[in-house]
């Protein structure tokens, strides 16, 4: 009886084993085929990038249930940087058969290195990438790799016992964060070359913070200069303030600011110079704004202030610092065309401000007493279809001499950063205009009033010197009228036969020396025989002593 229960105790447990062995065989690696390993290449020497492992079965699909160890391992750089070098990695359930080792790997030298990672059970079980190393463009062993501080400021105050620590240096590369003297932490810069580092439990008042960049042999390749600051806590934290537009700008920019410092504040506050702002917090630490940069040149210090719900204030003197240069001029292709008493202008803008509405002319005799202004219509009405701008000023002093342009907004006022176009001369002289112009007459109609025929059209202020009216006769062709003062034209109509006629107007300046391009005709105007032969004999009188002109311009339909 023992004999029989001692041989199925052994068959149990020898079942068990065997269940278990090839239970875990099919569940692991049994059915990997191979690892897919993917690296950036090239890269530099003391670069640190991704490695990628996939492993896939003989179809070339996932093994999500994958859950060896596997190692890594470099042919000919003994001293590369191997993510999991001593015990290898494990793969979880979690990674599904997927995993990237992040900045994980960088070479000590260059040359075409072999990347192979193994499964640690199966020698069979392998994948391999080849990568190449480079030099990088600045070479290491200078020493000279340039490393910049932004936070926190050299001679700041922070109002607790940690801060953030940011800046930039070579992409990809291992950072050393030393605080008085000691190594204080260490990470890694991005793609980008910028990295940040969270400071904690500072435990003196006064501190000397200095950043070093190491190359792929832990070599110092560059140092940060050292950066004093002091701890007193109390007040809200300030870290950093960013200007878009950047530290160099034109007088009078609008500049858009963001400050980051602790969330949740009461009130944030800039000013640069005479412009302060108050700050919208539009995320967490995150505080947005405007500011207006000063309109003379040179520079200027933006100060932040911080205030939190308990009334504490923390005050940065100098949070930024502004370079203002001139604005350059952006009134371009300005050209004059001059009539007697009136100045047509066009003229073009480069880059015009986002608040630019309207123009304002300024004028006068002396080129520093420009008392005269002209404001024109908003600029879309005054746009040209070329994209020019067009505004003329009338009934100038023929003395006028100097001009000059300003942006306005659509209040009215000047554009503090928007450059006025240089005084420009424009010579009014009769000998530089001999000849005046008139817009054709538009507008005409007719009305019948208490026998009457009332022929109107839309006055223009260009014909200082009256309207011509033309009336057509039994050749086709128009003969002069009369000259009248008014928009307006009075035709009696005669009680005997009704007849109608063609009329037609232009606007005359100059004392008749010159008049519209065009006649401006209306057709069917009712007059009659006694009244036509008023007009015609008024015309032969008129025409003789007044005109004294010629009409071989007018010709017949």
């Amino acid at each position: 009886m023992k004999k029989i229960l001692t041989i199925l105790l052994i068959s149990s447990f020898s079942f068990s084993f065997f269940s278990a062995f090839a239970a875990n065989d099919t569940t692991t690696s049994a059915k990997a085929d191979h690892f897919e390993v993917s690296i950036k290449s090239p890269i530099q020497i003391g670069e640190a990038t991704d490695v990628v492992v996939k492993v896939l079965d003989k179809s070339g699909a996932i093994k999500k249930d994958y859950l060896g160890t596997i190692y890594i391992v470099v042919d000919n750089d003994s001293r590369a940087t191997i993510p999991y070098v001593d015990d290898g990695y494990t793969f979880k359930n979690s990674d599904q058969g997927v995993i990237t080792f992040s900045k994980g790997l960088s070479f000590t030298k260059e040359g075409k290195m072999k990347i192979t990672v193994i499964d640690a059970e199966d020698d069979n079980l392998e994948g391999t990438a080849s990568v190449t190393v480079t030099v990088a463009n600045n070479s290491s062993a200078t020493g000279n790799e340039t490393v910049t501080v932004t936070s926190p400021d050299n001679n700041s105050e922070i109002p607790s016992d940690s801060t953030t620590v940011t800046g930039s240096a070579k992409k990809n590369s291992k950072i050393q964060i030393w605080l008085n003297g000691k190594q204080a932490g260490e990470t890694q810069t991005g793609d980008d070359g910028k990295f940040i580092y969270e400071l904690k439990n500072i435990d003196q008042e006064q501190n000397i913070l200095q950043i070093k960049l190491l190359d792929g042999t832990d070599a110092v390749i560059g140092e940060s200069a050292k950066i004093s600051f002091k701890v007193s806590a109390g007040g809200p934290i300030f870290n950093t303030v960013t200007v878009k537009e950047g530290s160099k700008v034109a007088v009078g920019t609008l500049l858009n600011l963001e400050i980051s410092a602790e969330a949740k504040l009461e009130e944030v506050t800039a000013t640069i110079g005479d412009s302060t702002g108050t700050f919208k917090e539009t995320k967490d630490g995150i505080y947005v704004g405007t500011l207006t940069a000063p309109t003379a040149t040179g520079s200027f210090q933006v100060s932040v202030s911080l205030k939190n719900s308990l009334g504490k204030i923390t005050t940065k003197v100098a949070a930024a610092t502004i370079e203002t240069t001139e604005a350059p001029n952006p009134f371009k292709n300005i050209k004059s065309e001059v009539v007697p008493k009136k100045v047509t202008f066009t003229f073009g803008v480069e880059t015009e401000p986002t608040e630019l509405a309207k123009f304002k002319f300024q004028y006068g005799t002396e080129s520093g007493t420009l008392s005269k202004e002209s404001i024109t219509f908003d600029k879309e009405k005054i746009k040209t279809a070329s994209g020019m701008y067009q505004w003329y000023i009338a009934n100038l002093d023929p003395e006028t001499k100097y001009f000059r342009i300003l942006g306005l907004d659509k209040d009215g006022k000047e554009l503090a950063g928007m450059k006025a176009s240089d005084i420009f001369v424009v010579d009014l002289s009769l000998a530089a205009a001999s000849k005046c112009m008139v817009s054709n007459i538009a507008g005409l109609n007719t009305t019948e009033r208490d026998g009457t025929t009332i022929l109107s059209w839309d006055a223009t202020p260009d014909a200082t010197s009256g309207y011509n009216v033309y009336k057509k006769d039994i050749d086709g062709k128009y003969i002069f009228i009369e000259n009248v003062p008014t928009n307006n034209y009075t035709i009696h109509i005669a009680k005997d036969t009704v007849k109608y006629d063609d009329f037609a107007v232009t606007g005359v300046c100059n004392n008749g020396e010159w008049e519209s391009p065009y006649l401006t005709e209306v057709t069917n105007v009712k007059t009659g025989p006694a009244q036509l032969f008023a007009l015609l004999a008024l015309s032969a009188f008129i025409g003789f002593l007044v005109m004294r002109r010629r009409f071989a311009f007018f010709k017949g339909n």
